[in-house]
């Protein structure tokens, strides 16, 4: 709460909001727990109120801690007693008459009947609490997607919030989305911004990422399975085998599986199942914009929606030059010599954020103080030569090989 929830913010909301959207909800149960609304209405909302993970069919993870005896807690005659007396009678008069307590002691009831954790059943020790909270963390991360590092996505926000509405939206006929661009325009970012908004709506998610025309080992369908969550398997099976098991195991499953850098086709041939559990969705990222297709791919590839990767317009690439080069720290640019400067190379590096980037990164790098010395930096035919020549230029431009420009466009 301290970290989230910011001065003059409806608190109620924020915290009625968490209930009802949280994959995990742990549930510390007392003698005074049944008897306070908040905790009441938090659990209600958590287990009858939920928003996009209803229409996924999946329910969040309850893990109910009994910090007193069990006995002590579910008085299901006393909860009832309450909550149609004294309890109803305090929310009315704190104008919280809007609550409905008629199936409180009932949640209670359906919480005690799922697996829980009893303190009083740990070892007696100094260390009770901690270990406590191990057996709470060790339940809960289970069921925490993991979120993919990205780097910050600039110029995409309304695009990203349409893809985000599109995949979101249950339809048998939509499988996933098929992003393609050139090297260095940020498809990738973008797709992981993308598996990350998405991920907590699933129980099964995996990221892929492929190293230009590499084979499909069982190395990789071995990550697969595990971020999927399957066990009992045999990771040393040879690739079919394994191939074969990811399908059983997909195939009544709502699964998001995202499969970075696909140069060729058989390399989805060899890594994705042949059919997917029905709310499935998948994201690929290639620089083609479609592949020679294999039959049983014209069918997946006529559920994906194929979308193209734009350049940067010239704000948002300016916005990202000047993250890149520790700029946008409530510092601005105190000259009009400084501002052309930065401009040129902003439109030099003709809106590929890999190449604003890589110039922005170089400034940062190179400079302690980056607006101080922004003025020395010379955008010299070497640097125009090497961004200016259009996009087929660009995506051969890694760090490496910018390093001997940028120092040689440096006036020390």
């Amino acid at each position: 709460d301290e970290r989230s929830i910011e001065l003059g913010c409806d608190w109620r909301a924020e915290l009625g909001h968490a209930a009802a959207n949280s994959a995990v909800v742990v549930v510390v149960l007392t003698k005074e727990y049944t008897q306070r609304p908040w905790c009441m209405l938090e659990l209600d909302l958590a287990l009858h109120s939920r928003s996009f993970a209803a229409q996924q069919q999946q329910q969040p993870l309850i893990i109910p801690v009994f910090y007193d005896e069990p006995e002590k807690v579910v008085q299901f005659d006393e909860i009832v007693k309450y909550w149609t007396g004294p309890g109803l009678q305090h929310l009315a008069a704190t104008q919280q008459d809007w609550v409905d307590p008629s199936g409180w002691a009932t949640n209670i009831r359906a919480v005690e009947g799922k697996e829980a954790i009893w303190r009083n059943k740990l070892a007696d020790s100094k260390n009770k609490d901690y270990k406590l909270a191990r057996h709470v963390v060790v339940r809960a991360v289970r069921a925490v997607p993991v979120q993919v590092h990205t780097d910050p996505v600039y110029g995409f926000e309304q695009q990203e919030a349409e893809l985000v509405a599109e995949l979101a939206v249950p339809d048998p006929d939509r499988l996933g989305l098929w992003l393609h661009g050139m090297g260095g325009c940020g498809k990738t970012t973008h797709a992981k911004m993308l598996f990350n908004r998405l991920a907590s709506h699933f129980q099964h998610s995996a990221l892929i990422e492929l190293q230009h025309d590499e084979r499909v080992g069982s190395q990789h369908l071995t990550s697969l399975l595990k971020q999927l969550g399957a066990k009992g398997f045999q990771e040393d099976r040879a690739a079919g085998v394994l191939l074969v098991k990811t399908q059983d195991y997909v195939r009544d499953k709502a699964v998001l599986i995202m499969v970075d850098n696909v140069w060729t086709q058989k390399q989805l041939d060899e890594l994705l199942p042949r059919s997917f559990g029905q709310g499935s969705r998948v994201i690929v990222t290639s620089r083609f914009a479609g592949l020679p297709h294999s039959e049983w791919w014209k069918q997946v590839n006529q559920q994906l929606e194929h979308y193209a990767m734009a350049q940067l317009n010239h704000a948002a690439a300016m916005q990202l030059f000047r993250h890149a080069a520790n700029l946008d720290m409530g510092l601005h640019l105190p000259s009009k010599q400084l501002c052309d400067t930065e401009e040129k190379i902003v439109t030099a590096c003709k809106g590929l954020p890999l190449a604003l980037q890589v110039a922005g990164g170089a400034v940062r790098a190179n400079n302690r103080n980056a607006v101080a010395h922004l003025t020395r930096w010379q955008v010299r035919s070497q640097l125009s030569n090497a961004l200016c020549r259009g996009p087929s230029c660009c995506c051969s431009v890694v760090p490496g090989q910018m390093s001997p420009i940028i120092q040689d466009s440096l006036v020390a």
